[in-house]
């Protein structure tokens, strides 16, 4: 495995180690009467304003590079930053966290079939046992025993596995000039501005609480959560996007689900929610699943070369003969 293969692993696993950790801070923001509308604005707003120097600092005289690609910038801001989270938050108020979680962990298997409509190209079989794996995987690490389901809420989810199936095929664009830090500034002050409107508007409600949360177990200012919040989450879009850019989407998607049972580990630490053993067990199926998805990419890959090979052989052939 090369040294670019191995880094994009590692920062792919790091991005969905800073998406899992945001999940259970904030958590801890509702605790005290904070609304998703809020955590999410927030949280857009103040990662934009963070990188906004370095996003100015990487588009130095590259702005007519934003100009060609404002359509793309435009649409990661909308349905990668705003998207994912607004419909992922709105699932949950009307499904369990567990079956919201896996609705929207189903980007993966949607990217898989994506790719294979665009490019005509049917996926390894070991692709198809891949995403088999890890499914079986995510729903032992969510134990949805005793899981309700609302049509609305199930509708929710699945337009957040949507928007997430299109952050990674964004992100997975080496083709995009912009650099990774400026392309994350830019999508970041797109999706706060929408979230702003969102929320003004009152599609979804605004609740701010200048109170001290619990954070496992210790008393502190919601200040220090919430700045948490905007530090992993830049460091989960630019670690995402640059780890991406190593593997692919097809390959990275598959990593990030990873970022399930990192989500329960840190539940358990801040929120003292202990996971059961079948959980952890869980977690095993999927990183099975993502070596059957690396294997079949690769297989994929083999494929596609050599039908490349037998159709140059012919070209050369014919001319051959004329």
């Amino acid at each position: 495995m090369s040294r670019t293969v191995v880094m994009g692993f590692l920062l792919t696993l790091a991005s969905a180690f800073f998406f899992a950790v945001s999940g259970p801070i904030a958590k801890t923001m509702y605790a005290i009467g904070w609304t998703p509308g809020s955590v999410v604005l927030i949280r857009l707003a103040g990662s934009a304003i963070l990188l906004l120097i370095p996003s100015l600092i990487a588009l130095h005289g590259r702005w007519g590079e934003v100009r060609r690609n404002w359509k793309t910038v435009l649409t990661y801001g909308l349905v990668s930053m705003a998207g994912v989270q607004g419909f992922y938050f709105v699932a949950v108020e009307h499904l369990t966290v567990a079956v919201a979680l896996l609705l929207e962990m189903t980007a993966p298997m949607l990217i898989v079939f994506w790719i294979w409509a665009r490019t005509r190209t049917r996926p390894a079989t070991v692709t198809f046992i891949g995403v088999v794996v890890s499914l079986i995987g995510l729903v032992l690490v969510l134990n949805l025993r005793g899981a309700s389901i609302s049509i609305f809420g199930v509708v929710m989810a699945m337009a957040a596995a949507v928007c997430l199936a299109s952050y990674f095929l964004v992100s997975a664009k080496d083709s995009i000039s912009i650099p990774p830090v400026a392309l994350t500034g830019l999508g970041m002050g797109v999706g706060a501005l929408t979230m702003a409107i969102i929320v003004l508007v009152g599609i979804m409600p605004s609740g701010v609480v200048s109170a001290d949360v619990d954070f496992g177990g210790i008393r502190m200012s919601w200040i220090v959560p919430m700045s948490m919040i905007v530090l992993f989450t830049v460091g989960a879009y630019i670690t995402g996007i640059l780890g991406l850019r190593y593997i692919g989407a097809t390959v990275g998607s598959f990593v990030n689900l990873i970022e399930v049972p990192f989500s329960v580990i840190v539940a358990w630490l801040v929120l003292f929610e202990m996971p059961a053993p079948i959980q952890l067990f869980g977690g095993v199926f999927i990183l099975g699943g993502v070596g059957f998805i690396k294997w079949g990419e690769a297989r994929l890959a083999r494929r596609v070369a050599r039908r490349q090979v037998v159709a140059r052989s012919g070209a050369e052939a014919s001319l051959i003969t004329t």
